[in-house]
């Protein structure tokens, strides 16, 4: 990766560059995986001015991590563990922590929010290594909650505000950028060119990748995206995707982002595509899209599987205006 953050507050990215060196670089690739890569940070998050091309990733990735529930101890007390091969070895979180249950299956708050009153490696003496927390909260924990059932432990406390303004994002192998945090993020003034996969992903996945979490309040403005999707990538269902992992959405019973009105704002953007699909929801309560600009071209010939300009599975409070 370019940058790589993990338990940080408050980072600044003015006229950063992960790029070539110049037009005689005759380097294809920049990095072979995300240009900058947030981990379990919190404060604000801002990158401004940059550019980010060749990566084999993505431009930007902000996200918490799950761990999950693999004992019950008492009714205060739980194992978590970090369950993704890349994903694990240091600190989740730390006395005073506000943090909230996910049952993998449907992505559903279960219980209240609670707090963490004392945490420790469980699997080792010290945190360097570190796989499993065994972790005491301030409140009872609900009685659905035990490792008979998936679920995982979200930390709030550790979530960031994010910035993400006048940047230059082009001719990467997988999507442009991933936001996954419940604080405000703006996404203004970018020029989205050839990200083979979506320009912009809001995700949330507590049963493979295990990167939190629900998307509270962003704003998609003023940006151009020019023929993304000329490759088909994991969750690239449309040039803005909004794609939370939910093995059972049937079962599910509210949504994963959003939570009022205008939660997600897709306003003043320019689509240029020579493909259908445009914006990809599913399990989103409160998404406006107005005011944006598609323009059809023929640079390369139509072949996605998506043939609709919006594809929304499991939504509420929606509005779209073109």
């Amino acid at each position: 990766m370019g940058l790589l953050a993990q338990l940080c507050e408050n980072i600044t990215l003015q006229s950063f560059g992960v790029c070539l060196k110049g037009t005689d670089d005759p380097r294809y690739f920049t990095t072979q995986a995300d240009a900058t890569h947030f981990s379990g940070c919190k404060g604000k998050i801002v990158s401004c001015n940059g550019l980010y091309e060749g990566m084999m990733d993505d431009a930007i990735n902000i996200h918490g991590t799950y761990l999950k529930v693999t004992k019950r101890i008492d009714d205060h007390t739980l194992i978590g563990r970090y369950m993704h091969n890349q994903s694990w070895g240091f600190e989740w979180g730390e006395p005073g922590d506000s943090i909230q249950f996910v049952r993998s299956k449907t992505m559903d708050i279960q219980g209240r929010p609670n707090s963490i009153t004392a945490i420790s490696p469980a699997d080792r003496s010290e945190t360097a290594g570190v796989r499993e927390f065994k972790i005491t909260f301030r409140d009872p924990i609900d009685p659905q909650i035990s490792e008979q059932e998936g679920y995982g432990i979200e930390n709030l406390t550790w979530t960031p505000e994010v910035e993400f303004k006048g940047n230059i994002i082009r001719n990467n192998r997988a999507r442009g950028t991933l936001f996954s945090t419940p604080q405000k993020v703006v996404v203004e003034d970018n020029l989205f060119d050839h990200t083979s996969g979506a320009a912009i992903l809001l995700c949330g996945d507590c049963n493979g990748w295990y990167e939190t979490g629900a998307c509270r309040n962003v704003v998609i403005r003023k940006n151009r995206f020019v023929n993304a999707l000329t490759n088909q990538f994991q969750f690239t269902n449309a040039v803005i995707s909004i794609y939370p992992e939910i093995p059972d959405l049937d079962g599910q019973q509210r949504y994963f982002h959003g939570g009022k009105e205008g939660s997600i704002l897709i306003e003043e953007n320019e689509f240029d595509t020579f493909d259908a699909p445009i914006l990809y929801a599913k399990s989103v309560d409160g998404l406006i899209f107005r005011h944006n600009v598609i323009k059809k071209n023929n640079e390369y010939k139509p072949f996605h599987w998506n043939q609709s300009r919006f594809l929304l599975e499991k939504v509420n409070r929606v509005k779209i205006v073109e």
